[in-house]
């Protein structure tokens, strides 16, 4: 294949799965974490702290000024310190993206990791929009911080909600064939982070929702269709937030899931 891939998070869990995919398909990766990367022929390991900006221009540096697409898996749980979660999730994420733009080949990828959580974006725009356009780091952090009260109850969900809505409007740049704008929306993932997650949704509500789903997915099957997004045979597609979670949400949607008796909703 021969292509060249920048992927943030591909030191463990799905962005690990990610960089070995895309090393059988002989990319050249380099992987943007804070955790220690094994390299090898092809896969090159850059530090990057998504919460400081220092940090990523000190990365965005070390990666090539010809990028054939931009997966960004890497992500914290919460609840707190609620911003650093939205520093790592939205705001950094957001700055090195848009630092990459321009080194991203004509008809190139960013395929952005979003969550399930995010999904709900559109209920809670009058907060979620002014985030997401704000211009650049500094601006979004001062924003987040003067409007604290109105995200941090629960800053992972928020944060997810941002990068939902920012991956549909930074598609725009898709449209005429430049660089296509994804996102990918997991449901339940066997990861690090899951005992995280658990606590946060509840222990009975994260079985509730398990049992719908058998189990949760493997850290390979969360990175097939991430990885087709970003350099497989979809060419034509571009704004898209895709739902990976077994049909979960398709359940919540038709019926076959009864939420009114969820535990604790």
């Amino acid at each position: 294949m021969d292509r060249v891939v920048t992927v943030t998070g591909g030191a463990t869990g799905v962005g690990a799965a990610v960089v070995d995919q895309l090393h059988e398909r002989n990319a050249t990766v380099y992987v943007l974490d804070v955790a220690a990367v094994a390299e090898r022929d092809g896969v090159h390991a850059v530090h990057c702290d998504l919460g400081e900006v220092a940090s990523i221009d000190a990365a965005i540096a070390q990666l090539p000024d010809e990028i054939d697409a931009h997966i960004n898996v890497a992500g914290v749980a919460g609840p707190t310190p609620a911003d650093w979660v939205l520093r790592v999730n939205f705001l950094g994420l957001r700055h090195l993206t848009e630092s990459l733009f321009d080194r991203i080949s004509h008809g190139g990828s960013v395929v952005n990791v979003s969550s399930s959580a995010g999904r709900k974006w559109e209920k809670r725009r009058q907060v979620v929009e002014p985030l997401v356009d704000t211009d650049g780091f500094e601006a979004g952090l001062a924003w987040a911080l003067e409007n604290e009260g109105r995200w941090n109850r629960d800053p992972y969900t928020f944060s997810k909600q941002c990068l939902t809505l920012w991956t549909l409007k930074a598609a725009q740049r898709g449209a005429t064939g430049a660089v296509r704008v994804n996102s990918v929306s997991p449901g339940g993932i066997d990861t690090q982070l899951t005992p995280s997650f658990r606590q946060q949704m509840g222990e009975d509500y994260s079985d509730w929702l398990r049992a719908h789903t058998d189990r949760g997915a493997t850290p390979n099957e969360m990175a097939d269709p991430i990885v087709w997004l970003a350099v497989g045979d979809a060419r034509w597609v571009n704004g898209a937030d895709l739902m990976v979670d077994r049909g979960l949400e398709a359940g919540m949607i038709s019926g076959w899931v009864d939420m009114d008796n969820a535990p604790g909703r």
